[in-house]
């Protein structure tokens, strides 16, 4: 009887929590200011400084800077700095060859570590003292911008409150694997979208991410903050909880960003844990959200075995509602496909939701970009 009540309510309770959020994305549907048009005098446009932190990115970095280059925005108004971080290939030599062409792309060489300013978070810091914009938009050399991303970056800060600006990133998807990376990301970041929505904002994009250098010097910049392994989040929550500036993250296609999948289940796991592990420092209330939804599994897996009377429908109903998030925010986003991995997809989900905390407590380190930390 126990298990019973700990099944329905655990499981309703991210039900209920995923109906919240798909109601909050409906009714904030169209309501997103639309990006400025081209007026054709490029002094109008505020000046944009966008940032790629690289390391061995010899094989992604070419699309990247390519899909820069082509961004429809005054070529007066915006440069690129490739921050390389010390880089054993072809990486630096792709940017000095693209430099050369265009000038607007600058290669700036990270210096060593010094404390806890390491890693990725280091490598944006070096970038941003050298930039000249006070808007600063960030990418990753797995991803390729659309024309007009930086536009609509550009165009939220029209609003004088607003501080940082987080799109959401979409992931390509041919392969199986693929498919099933993509259905998380949007899930994912439908919830994050739907709680920024609702005044928590929950998680941030560093590859698809816009904020005022303002803001930043607000909070200390990187130097100030605590060494994370997901930077981009720890300067998001900074931003929101100790400066006066506003955050969000926006579920709107004229600020999506195109990312390239990981190659194995392996890759995909352990970009999970990373993130898992640089949400340790998040809020109660996100403690609160992380310890439904594994719970919720956890009770949901057990009870097709010890109560499938009433595992069956709550599965189904979870499923149902974790469909309809990611309908929406495809139908924002215009992604198509994928309705045939959706089952795939939700068994991935489980297994990697319900090992994950286990996985952290057993083996808390993590690699990125052949470093451990």
């Amino acid at each position: 009887m126990t298990f019973t009540v700990l099944l329905i309510a655990c499981a309703s309770t991210y039900i209920l929590a995923a109906l919240g959020a798909l109601l909050i994305l409906l009714r904030k549907s169209g309501m997103s200011n639309p990006a400025p048009e081209a007026t054709g005098e490029s002094e109008t446009e505020p000046f944009l400084s966008v940032l790629v932190a690289a390391r061995n990115e010899e094989d992604t970095l070419p699309r990247c800077l390519d899909a820069l280059r082509n961004q429809d925005y005054p070529p007066n108004r915006i440069e690129f700095i490739v921050a390389n971080d010390h880089s054993i290939d072809a990486t630096a030599r792709i940017v000095l060859s693209v430099s050369r062409e265009d000038p607007r792309f600058h290669l700036i060489q990270v210096p060593d570590p010094v404390g806890s300013l390491r890693g990725k978070a280091h490598a944006l810091h070096q970038a941003i003292l050298q930039a000249r914009s006070n808007i600063l938009l960030t990418t990753d050399a797995d991803c390729a911008p659309p024309p007009g991303w930086a536009r609509a970056m550009a165009g939220r800060f029209s609003d004088p409150a607003l501080g940082m600006v987080c799109g959401i990133t979409t992931v390509e998807h041919e392969t199986i694997l693929d498919r099933i990376q993509a259905l998380d990301w949007l899930l994912l970041l439908a919830v994050a979208s739907a709680a920024s929505s609702a005044g928590f904002p929950l998680t941030a994009m560093g590859n698809n991410m816009a904020f005022r250098r303002e803001a930043y010097l607000a909070v200390g910049g990187y130097p100030a903050l605590p060494f994370s392994v997901t930077e981009d989040y720890a300067l998001f929550q900074a931003i929101h909880r100790t400066s006066r500036w506003r955050v969000e993250l926006v579920l709107d296609r004229a600020l999506r960003n195109d990312t390239l999948p990981l190659a194995s289940f392996r890759e995909v796991f352990s970009q999970r844990k990373r993130w898992a592990r640089g949400g340790l420092r998040a809020s109660p209330w996100a403690y609160g959200l992380y310890l439904t939804v594994f719970l919720a599994h956890l009770f949901l897996l057990l009870g097709l075995f010890l109560q499938p009377v009433w595992a069956v429908p709550l599965l189904l109903a979870k499923c149902g509602a974790d469909l309809a998030l990611i309908a929406v925010a495809k139908h924002r986003l215009g992604v198509r496909g994928l309705r045939f991995t959706f089952p795939l997809f939700e068994a991935y989900l489980f297994s990697y939701v319900i090992a994950m905390p286990f996985a952290i407590l057993i083996a808390p380190g993590t690699r990125w970009k052949e470093r451990t930390f």
